[in-house]
């Protein structure tokens, strides 16, 4: 009996495991109730290469993978400049979180990896000379030119080939920036406009209301362009000269400034001297704020993204790099900064108050960029004798 009961209870069962399959099969085959079969996820560098805009191109699948890999990315630049949705929306792209460092001038970054060229950031923002020293130091490396293919699209020749970073192998140049002076509409209106000399010599009722920028190589060098001399002089004469033209233009100078802000959205300062790009900031928030472009020329300086030596996120930094040199990205930096794009691009989606407000190509065709001979030597020795009596 109980081999019989124990035989009957596996033919139940086993007839329930075969009825159960046959049920399984029959669903399987109805419309609609077959089981999802869910799709492997579409690959992620697949994904991003069909999402980049017209005229947009992508890092090779290695840098980008590395990148995500790496997560993060460490930047040192002027503090508060950049506007803060471009890390937002770079993270919100490839998941890596843009950390900000800022410095209140080049010479305080500069300071910092001379001390030490290992200084780990991923990304720095100097302009021609911090770059040189830092290329000397040996605090940075190259640019895997591969990996930044906007960057090889997009930057002008000239740029390519420019003396302090021939191959352009350490450096991606994104802006073009003149220091000029800007003048308050309400309050100046001085036939000599545009020149220099209503910087350099000032009408009487101007004693008090200028501002002088708080950089030795730009205000010593606008001077000597005034006179007739090169921004880069070394020759004694010419910077003696310059020095008594300053020293006569004290008395009517309120402040040596960079960031000269508060006195002319109060219009305490009716004259400043700033970069074109700085002055920008400001016109937007005082209108009556204009640049002035001299007939005589000037300075004219560029800023450059680079890659430290010590650099723990070094794929990150390109691809970052690699972002920014999208055109439209690239016009929505300099829609906040206010420089000239070093991008033969991006101007076309620039507003039409900003393309107005760029110097003229005639005036940039008449400035210098900084050299070796003025920060350098004899250049700079006599420089910052200037500058120290200047700012007794």
């Amino acid at each position: 009996m109980q081999v019989k009961n124990l035989l009957k209870g596996r033919w139940i069962a086993h007839s329930f495991i075969v009825g159960a399959l046959v049920l399984l099969l029959l669903f399987a085959f109805l419309p609609g109730c077959a089981p999802e079969v869910i799709p492997p996820a579409e690959d992620a560098y697949e994904k991003y290469v069909a999402s980049l805009p017209e005229g947009c191109f992508p890092v090779p699948r290695e840098c980008f993978e590395q990148a995500i890999e790496e997560g993060e990315l460490h930047f040192y630049n002027w503090a508060e400049w950049w506007p803060e949705e471009l890390f937002e929306n770079f993270y919100e792209e490839f998941g890596i979180k843009v950390t900000v460092d800022g410095f209140a001038d080049v010479d305080e970054m500069l300071a910092k990896f001379k001390l030490n060229p290992k200084t780990e950031y991923d990304v720095v923002i100097p302009n021609i000379r911090p770059l040189v020293t830092l290329i000397e130091l040996g605090a940075l490396q190259r640019i895997n030119h591969d990996w930044v293919p906007n960057v090889n699209k997009y930057l002008p020749e000239a740029t390519k080939e420019a003396w302090y970073d021939p191959g352009y192998q350490y450096s991606a140049s994104w802006s073009i920036c003149c220091p000029v002076y800007g003048y308050n509409t309400k309050y100046v209106d001085d036939p000599r406009l545009p020149s220099w000399s209503v910087l350099y010599e000032p009408d009487e009722k101007y004693k008090g209301r200028i501002t002088v920028v708080n950089d030795m190589y730009e205000a010593i060098g606008a001077a000597l362009i005034y006179l007739g001399y090169s921004y880069n002089s070394d020759d004694e004469e010419e910077l003696m000269e310059a020095k008594e033209l300053m020293l006569r233009q004290k008395p009517y100078v309120m402040a040596y400034d960079a960031w000269p802000y508060r006195a002319v959205m109060e219009e305490e300062a009716w004259i400043t001297q700033q970069w074109h790009g700085d002055m920008w900031f400001m016109h937007r928030d005082l209108q009556s704020l204009m640049p002035a472009y001299s007939p005589e020329g000037g300075g004219i300086g560029c800023d450059q993204m680079v890659i430290p030596i010590a650099a723990k996120n070094p794929a990150a930094a390109h691809l970052f790099i690699n972002y920014i040199y999208r055109p439209r990205v690239f016009a929505q930096l300099i829609e906040r900064v206010g420089h000239s794009p070093n991008h033969t691009a991006a101007a076309q989606y620039l507003s039409e108050e900003l393309r107005e407000w760029q110097p003229p190509q005639e005036y940039i065709d008449r400035c210098e960029y900084i050299t070796a001979k003025a920060y350098t030597g004899k250049g700079l020795e006599l420089r910052a004798a200037i500058w120290e009596e200047l700012k007794r």
